[in-house]
């Protein structure tokens, strides 16, 4: 049975091409590429000589090439589908048709070589036990403070595809909603100018200037404990302060809510009804 075979391409030193990948490149089969251009480039500095019997763009939302591939599986053509760098299923097109593939009974196969996210884990130095991808982060700004948000709620290491405009900017409102977390900024990984930058939140101002603003970006920190906020302890907290409302009861309440210390809550209630009066 024809099968489609994922082939991981260098994130940018060529020299991590391995052997069963450099191999495929040469033959001659049926390659799905994310960008033609591209890959021949890719192909040409690995100094392999492309034979391809068919070679087609292929890009997650061109339904006409999914159904195309189906076809040649169908005929009995194997597939090799490679993106630009890495694998092609990490915030690249492999997924939908790898999806619909598997759903029509065919097989698949991947020849692994290195990608950004183990990459950047790896020289972050962050805890790899859990860690989490997520991919490209939103553009605004609400939608990644919702996002921080929803990471605070689990322990372990989160990493995310930045753009480079934005990574400073990306770096603070980290902090801000999160706290004192370490982050680590990874930057053109195995390239010529690969760099890794660490910072806290006490770091952070004196080190910034060294984040040269150009190159590719994996976008990193580490959440130490998670704040799970039990419902059931906050529904007997709010009952109580209905009962008989008072600075203390409403601080413990607002502590369990805002994952502050309830003793810096009364300080600042008692303060304010202080103002008030």
């Amino acid at each position: 049975m024809a099968k489609l075979i994922l082939l991981t391409l260098p994130i940018g030193n060529m020299s991590d091409l391995s052997q069963r990948v450099r191999d495929s490149l040469a033959g001659e089969h049926t390659f799905f590429v994310e960008d033609t251009r591209v890959f021949k480039d890719r192909v040409a500095r690995a100094g392999i000589e492309l034979k391809a019997q068919a070679l087609y763009s292929f890009h997650d939302q061109d339904r006409s090439k999914t159904k195309l591939a189906l076809e040649l599986l169908e005929s009995g053509t194997d597939i090799y589908m490679a993106s630009d760098a890495g694998s092609p299923m990490i915030s690249d097109p492999a997924f939908p048709l790898v999806s619909e593939v598997i759903n029509q009974g065919y097989e698949i196969d991947s020849y692994p070589g290195p990608n950004s996210v183990v990459t950047a884990l790896e020289l972050s130095g962050l805890p790899p036990h859990p860690f989490h991808f997520y991919g490209f982060l939103p553009k605004e700004t609400e939608k990644k403070k919702k996002i921080f948000e929803a990471c605070s709620g689990s322990a372990g290491t989160h990493i995310f595809f930045e753009s480079p405009h934005r990574v400073i900017s990306t770096t603070e409102t980290a902090f801000s909603e999160l706290g004192d977390v370490e982050v680590v900024l990874a930057k053109e990984l195995t390239k010529t100018f690969q760099s890794i930058h660490r910072f806290n939140s006490e770091s952070w101002e004196a080190g910034k200037e060294e984040v040269v603003e150009k190159g590719e970006f994996v976008f990193l920190f580490h959440i130490k404990e998670s704040k799970i906020i039990s419902s059931s302890k906050i529904t007997k907290l709010a009952e109580e302060v209905m009962l008989k409302p008072n600075n203390k009861k409403i601080s413990k309440l607002l502590s369990e809510i805002l994952g502050k210390k309830s003793k810096e809550i009364y300080t600042e209630l008692e303060q304010n009804s202080k103002n008030t009066d």
